[in-house]
């Protein structure tokens, strides 16, 4: 980079090189008049992920340099996309007017972005947080620090080495920061398709991490934060804030306060347990998630903590029941629930308003929004307190901030433009000045109307009309068929196709009134916000905790608008027993994507009561056992942050962590099979799992032999029942029927099975589970089901009946015998035909459909 300054002549270069020199490993954004201009390798990167020209200009003595630019106001949907796309951006700005300017433009970076700090709208989704995670590690364990800089969400907490890539994908991290000499951990995470930066090695010290956070919040400890001797978790909250500050030069006031994780507190949830309960991704990538179907809040900020609460739910009976309270205040309070709902619909996101603000990313608009909020949630508090008979507290708990609503109606006219550029964001009486230059501004507006009108009559040229650009500022415009008319004192200043540009003397001298007032208005006014803004962020820790609070009432609205919709009922809470009973409980996603007038199957479960520790669940593939098993789990879930469950009646037991391994999946990229990643989600739950965990594992040992995976499943089921520091909660479900005859074995095992109708050598599936074990797999019924070739059923069946009888493969006889097609395809044509009759529901078919049917079956013959 140095020998590209020296090579350099241009001022400009020089000036984008020693720019470059400080932030090497971030895109530089390179402001030039109205573009924003990239060079060199940056202008190839952004070319490419931009889809804008790449093209070369001369720069003396250097060589031909790549350049790729875009209009300054692009600046938003262009950045989205390279921070999408992972790269960290430098923008650097002219730091003054090139009017004013001797010489070459001074420049300067005034913010570096990256994907785990960007701000702007296009780039965050409103319902996600944006997190950054700063990491320290020492021996096997690492301290970190989440933040969301958006909203200056910012906590932090302490996790064993082994546990890092969880909380990683757990709290979808954008972006981690790591001191640049702890190689392995960045080694580690780069593997993972993360996005890593550094932070230099002299910030990993406990003792500069600490004074860094004391001058931040302006504090004389961190006891207040209850990490004043945790040294993991100082230097991993120190050098986020270095991070953010160093990127956004201060700017930071948003970010008010820390907060302590500790694991102790929450149900523990791994990323295994999140993905194959399907709650906030689909394994197919459909719509079909539990966050889709339980979220109903209004705010953007209590969508955000609807998801916080899931990845943590409570294990304290206490809280759980208050906020259980809640929730039935609120439902037998309808109408109180409509008005808070109503009111929600008021109220913007405050938190990364706040944000904007904090940063000076913010627009007038941004304002009024937030004065609106302000108003509508002491609306919220005025009349809920009223009406209200238990759960007053945290309404009480919500200050007053009238005072600043007030201040920014005062100062805010409600027809303000976006851009604060245009003028005409502040009210007419806030400031004296401001209001002398806008009455001179608009005389000299009404001076330019009765200029034109008088050279028209002047020139007799009905056509002409006095303009304005930025470029050539006002002029008079003529067109051709008049250009004899023109008067000897009109000066040329640009000729067009069709047109000549002009302007007088006099015009010259009322542009420069006009500028110069607006120049004046533009600086006023700007002055004034500034003015605004410093009194907004002297309230911010109270508006802030405003937006906590209706965060969590937007929440509990949303669990009480759930229940009352789709017939939720309130589940008992049991502190840690080994009890969970519930009476037809369904499954909450599947329920609501049923087709109209389709009703769900509910089921039963009574556990932990006489002796009932594992359930072995046994049935065919397709008869509703995964079903069953994650709608298990999602009640837990459900209950225990604080939300009524879908069931008719609960009783639910608290559980430490739940685990969940459900459905085949492999890491090819990783170099892991099927088989390998099931033993390696089977070996975390029975390395980890406690008496007071809920284990569900489905079809375990599938992706092996059949002997083997009979073997590592009975072996798991007694590992479970017989080691008494485990004893947990668990529900199994499996197609090994052998596994049947241990409920007889084993005192705390018991069997379940889905119920199948046989008839007609067809079954059926009534999705209820009963108690005892299956009958048998209907695993060949399935297979037709499907559409398998008959002769492949039918050799299946013989296979299966040698084997029933020998009970060894090595018995079975190879059918040699050749197949004629056009014999199967006759045979498999008519069962198709039959199969497509016996599902037809008469008694539903108006007489046009039964014809159209009828029509159909006759084109297939």
């Amino acid at each position: 980079m140095k020998s590209k300054l020296k090579k350099t002549s241009t001022p400009v270069m020089r000036q984008f090189w020693e720019a470059k020199e400080s932030y090497p490993d971030s895109i530089m954004l390179f402001r030039m008049g109205d573009f924003y201009e990239t060079f060199d390798e940056d202008a190839k990167i952004a070319a490419h992920i931009l889809g804008i020209t790449l093209t070369k200009r001369a720069n003396g003595a250097a060589s031909s340099v790549p350049l790729a630019g875009f209009p300054y106001h692009a600046l938003d949907q262009y950045l989205y996309k390279l921070l999408n796309a992972g790269h960290r951006v430098a923008i650097c700005e002219q730091v003054e007017d090139p009017k004013i300017s001797k010489g070459i433009v001074k420049r300067e970076v005034v913010e570096i972005l990256s994907p785990g700090t960007a701000i702007a709208d296009k780039y965050l989704n409103s319902n996600e947080n944006n997190y950054l995670c700063s990491l320290y590690i020492s021996d096997d364990k690492i301290g970190y620090s989440i933040l969301d800089y958006s909203t200056g969400e910012f906590s932090t907490g302490l996790c064993h080495n082994i546990d890092l890539l969880n909380i990683i994908q757990r709290f979808n991290i954008k972006e981690v920061i790591v001191s640049d000499r702890q190689e392995k951990l960045i080694e580690k995470i780069k593997n993972n398709n993360i996005i890593v930066s550094n932070y230099k090695d002299w910030i990993a010290d406990s003792k500069v991490c600490y004074d860094k956070l004391l001058d931040h919040f302006q504090i004389r400890s961190l006891k207040g934060f209850g990490i004043e001797k945790d040294d993991l978790l100082i230097i991993a909250s120190g050098a986020a804030i270095f991070y953010v500050e160093n990127n956004f030069f201060g700017r930071i006031k948003h970010i008010t306060s820390l907060s302590k994780i500790s694991d102790d507190n929450f149900m523990r949830i791994d990323s295994f347990t999140l993905k194959n309960l399907e709650i906030f991704k689909s394994l197919s990538d459909s719509k079909g998630t539990l966050i889709n179907s339980i979220d109903n809040t209004i705010t953007p900020m209590g969508s955000r903590l609807l998801k916080y609460h899931i990845k943590k739910p409570l294990i304290n009976k206490k809280q759980i029941n208050l906020r259980l309270d809640f929730v039935d205040e609120l439902i037998k309070n309808k109408k109180i629930n409509i008005i808070i709902r109503e009111e929600l619909k008021m109220i913007a996101d405050i938190p990364r308003i706040l944000g904007k603000i904090s940063t000076n990313k913010f627009n007038p608009r941004d304002l009024i929004n937030l004065s609106d909020s302000l108003d509508s949630i002491l609306s919220i508090k005025n009349v809920v307190l009223k009406k209200l008979v238990k759960n007053k507290k945290i309404f009480k708990d919500l200050n007053n901030t009238n005072k600043i609503s007030k201040l920014i109606k005062k100062y805010i006219s409600i027809d303000a433009p976006v851009n604060i550029k245009n003028g005409g964001v502040i009210n007419v009486g806030v400031c004296s000045n401001l209001d002398e230059l806008r009455e001179i501004s608009d005389q000299v507006n009404s001076w330019l109307v009765n200029y034109q009108e008088s050279e028209k009559k002047r020139t007799e040229i009905p056509s002409l009309k006095i303009n304005y650009n930025r470029v050539f500022g006002y002029y008079i415009d003529i067109t051709k068929t008049h250009i004899d008319k023109v008067p000897d004192e009109y000066i040329r200043k640009q000729t067009l196709t069709n047109s000549e540009r002009y302007f007088t003397e006099e015009l010259k001298e009322y542009e420069d009134k006009i500028l110069n007032a607006k120049d004046r208005i533009i600086d006023i006014e700007e002055t004034l916000l500034i003015e605004l803004v410093e009194n907004i962020l002297v309230d911010i820790v109270c508006i802030q905790n405003n937006s906590k609070i209706i965060s969590e009432i937007d929440v509990f609205s949303s669990h009480a608008y759930l229940a009352e919709n789709h017939n939720y009922c309130k589940p008992v809470i049991k502190n840690f027993s080994k009890e969970i009973r519930l009476k037809k409980s369904r499954h909450p996603v599947i329920e609501q994507l049923l087709p109209l007038g389709e009703k769900f199957i509910p089921n039963d479960l009574d556990f932990g009561y006489k002796n009932k520790q594992i359930g072995i669940i046994t049935g065919p593939n397709m008869a509703g056992k995964s079903t069953y098993l994650r709608q298990i789990g999602i009640i837990s879930i459900l209950s225990q942050i604080g939300s009524f469950v879908p069931a008719e009646k609960a009783e639910v037991s608290i559980v430490d962590q739940l685990f969940i391994r459900v459905g085949a999946s492999d890491n090819l990229s990783q170099g892991e099979s099927t088989f390998l990643v099931e033993m390696n989600e089977t070996a975390n739950i029975l390395n980890n799992a406690t008496k007071n965990s809920l284990i569900i594992l489905d079809e375990i040992g599938r992706g092996t032999s059949t002997y083997d995976g009979l073997s590592i499943a009975w072996s798991i089921i007694e590992y479970l029942h017989n080691n008494s520091k485990i004893k947990a909660k668990t529900l199994f479900a499996t197609h090994y029927h052998e596994l049947i005859n241990l409920a007889n074995e084993l005192s705390d095992a018991f069997n379940l099975n889905v119920l199948v109708k046989e008839q007609d050598e067809q079954i059926y599936f009534l999705r209820k589970i009963e108690d005892g074990g299956a009958s048998k797999s209907y695993g060949i019924n399935v297979a037709k089901m499907a559409g398998i070739p008959s002769y492949v059923t039918s050799r299946s069946k013989e296979l299966l009946e040698d084997l029933t009888q020998n009970k060894k493969q090595s018995n079975l006889k190879v059918s040699k015998n050749k197949i004629d097609l056009k014999q199967i395809e006759i045979f498999d044509f008519k069962d198709e035909i039959l199969r497509e009759l016996k599902n037809i529901d008469i008694e539903s078919l108006t007489p046009i459909q039964a014809i159209n049917k009828l029509n159909d079956i006759k084109k297939k013959l």
